[in-house]
């Protein structure tokens, strides 16, 4: 009995690997959308601002540590019309950094996965602040639950209506994101937690809690509106960031 409830848990999260792709109402601004399908992720690009605006992954047990590419790529299957213009770092007088969509600490376990996370169409400006504070610290959690209970990872941005910070138009072809939001889904639990965070220099790792929100303010933010979600879950707000497993392994 036993190694038949391991045997249907395994398929169950190959399923859900392998063919769940979240579906979504767009009344974003975002009209001109590819869907790319990478080893490990989806990613939603939009042409007009050649950005990934939307992206998901299903993050379970790390069975691996592959080691990241040091060089950022262009994307060989989308056209470079939908691309950034150039996979140079970003040089604008300010502290912004080629932020990672999806993490390529998150698809160490497979070569292919891991390569994929560094092509630019996995990529956005996003501070240095919120790329090693609040933003990793979530990344940091994911990695650590991940282990114990598969977890459906949502994310993207908000362009919002800051034209100040668009200041790689010129090298990169792209505006810079206001926002970046991510939503975590405990698979086992139902459980669900929800961030909105500012593309600016405030929002340091130990104020992640500060940006906690609802699924519904995400979805009247980014303009995605998501089918899988009941309205328990898009109401649900935590006050507190999911603990992080003693012993973790952040690798």
């Amino acid at each position: 009995m036993m190694q038949f409830l391991i045997a249907l848990k395994i398929l169950l999260i190959g399923i859900a690997y392998g063919q769940f792709v979240p579906s979504f109402t767009n009344l974003s601004p975002y009209r001109n959308l590819i869907e790319r399908r990478f080893t490990g992720f989806t990613n939603w690009i939009d042409c007009n601002s050649r950005l990934p605006v939307l992206f998901y992954y299903f993050a379970d047990r790390d069975r691996g540590d592959y080691p990241r590419p040091s060089s950022f790529k262009l994307d060989p299957q989308v056209s470079y019309s939908c691309q950034q213009k150039s996979t140079s770092s970003y040089n604008g007088g300010a502290s912004y950094d080629r932020g990672h969509m999806v993490t390529a600490n998150h698809m160490d376990s497979n070569p292919q996965s891991i390569m994929d996370s560094n092509y630019m169409t996995n990529i956005a400006p996003q501070t240095g602040v919120l790329n090693k504070g609040a933003w990793l610290f979530v990344e940091e959690m994911i990695e650590c639950i991940r282990d114990v209970n598969p977890l459906r990872v949502y994310g993207g941005i908000v362009m919002g209506n800051d034209a100040s910070n668009d200041i790689f138009l010129g090298s990169h072809g792209v505006p810079t994101p206001d926002w970046f939001w991510k939503i975590v889904e405990n698979t086992v639990t139902g459980d669900v937690i929800a961030y909105l965070m500012p593309n600016n220099f405030e929002p340091y790792r130990d104020r992640v809690d500060r940006y906690l929100t609802t699924i519904k303010d995400i979805e009247n933010k980014s303009g995605f509106i998501f089918s899988n979600f009941n309205d328990f879950q898009r109401n649900k707000l935590h006050t507190k960031s999911w603990s992080i497993p003693p012993g973790c392994d952040y690798s």
